[in-house]
Order: C-alpha cells, then structure tokens, then sequence
C-alpha cells in the first residue's frame, strides 16, 4: 500500500481484501466487483495494468488452477438427473501445467445450457461415464455451471450402454461396433479426436 493506504501494484493481498473501487479500474482475473467496490477472491499479488484500466490478482501459491468463466473443461458425467447433469471436472483444456483442478471438481450442467432449442430428456444428450467438453459459465457458487452449447462443445468420448464398448459416430448417432446398439448424445465436433 502507498502512504494514503492504496493498493499497488505488488502487493500481497487475501481474498476479500479491498482493492478499490469500479470508477477507478476494471475487475479482472481474481476480482470481483460488488456495489461498486472491487475485492481480491484469491491470495496473490496485484497486478495493475494502467493501459487497460484493470486491476487483478496473481497467484503466487503454487496451488491447483480454478475454472475461470470462458475456461474450456473436459470432465466425465458421474450423473444424470432430468434438469442436469452432474459433471467432475478432469482438467483445463489450455492449461500448460495440465494438473488437477482445484475447488470441489463438481459442476453442473443445466438442461438448458445442452444445446439451443428444446431437450426432451437428458438421457437423450448424456450418459454417466461420458467423456464431455464443455466451458464454464459461472463459478460463483458449487458447483461450478457448465454449457455444451455450439457444435464444439459436448460428449467427445462414450461407451456402449449396453456392452461398454467405445461408440463410433455415424453423422449425429452414436453406434456400437460390437453389438449394433445405436445411441444419441449432445455430441461435440470432436468426438474421438481429443486425447483423454
């Protein structure tokens, strides 16, 4: 802090400190803005970028990354109930340290952040077990909210429901080499092409 008792750029701060205020800068990574006022939501360094009129906080621990809203996850379905799905997060698609994810590794997606237009079932678009691609939309409660809209984003990996083999895809189905059982999925433009 200055002599006036101002933040700067370097210093130590905790979640929930005081940085500012919005007239002054925008919140970026690590900030959050409530009534006007902007508070650090981890422990690091602050970091003012003056150009852009931002002010955000730097991890300086080496913990596990947290989802960022906008961030890219791959995660696996561990449930499906009728108004969402129940993912745990794997990793941050991006990420050069690719390590766990930090935080409860839950997250949801709602039924309707699938796809665009209506879903009848979520049965229909997931499975437990399913390999899924997906990108954060808020992360300001547990669990984290996911969407699969837009033909990137969906299940990229699945297996047979009947015999567990991989599923192959044939335009928008699913079907099993091995025993013929035809499947659907709310599926992602890389299916199969991601390594997982």
């Amino acid at each position: 802090m200055d002599e006036r008792g101002r933040i700067k750029n370097g210093d130590l701060v905790l979640p929930g400190d005081y940085l500012g205020v919005i007239e002054e800068y925008f919140p970026g990574k690590g900030v959050k803005e409530e009534n006007g006022e902007l508070y650090a939501i981890r422990a690091g360094r602050v970091h003012i970028d003056s150009e852009r009129m931002e002010i955000s906080v730097e991890p300086v621990t080496d913990t596990p990354p947290l989802p960022e809203v906008g961030d890219i996850i791959i995660g696996r379905i561990i449930e499906v109930k009728p108004q969402a799905a129940i993912v745990q997060l794997v990793k941050i698609e991006g990420r050069e340290d690719e390590r766990e994810i930090a935080t409860s590794k839950l997250a949801g997606i709602h039924v309707s952040q699938v796809k665009g237009g209506y879903v009848d079932s979520l049965l229909n678009e997931f499975r437990i077990g399913d390999i899924v691609r997906a990108t954060v939309i808020s992360n300001e409660k547990s669990p984290i909210q996911l969407s699969t809209r837009g033909v990137d984003f969906g299940v990229v990996y699945a297996l047979c429901t009947r015999c567990r083999s991989p599923l192959i895809r044939r335009g928008d189905k699913l079907i099993c080499p091995k025993c013929g059982h035809v499947e659907t999925r709310k599926l992602s433009s890389f299916y199969r092409k991601l390594k997982v």
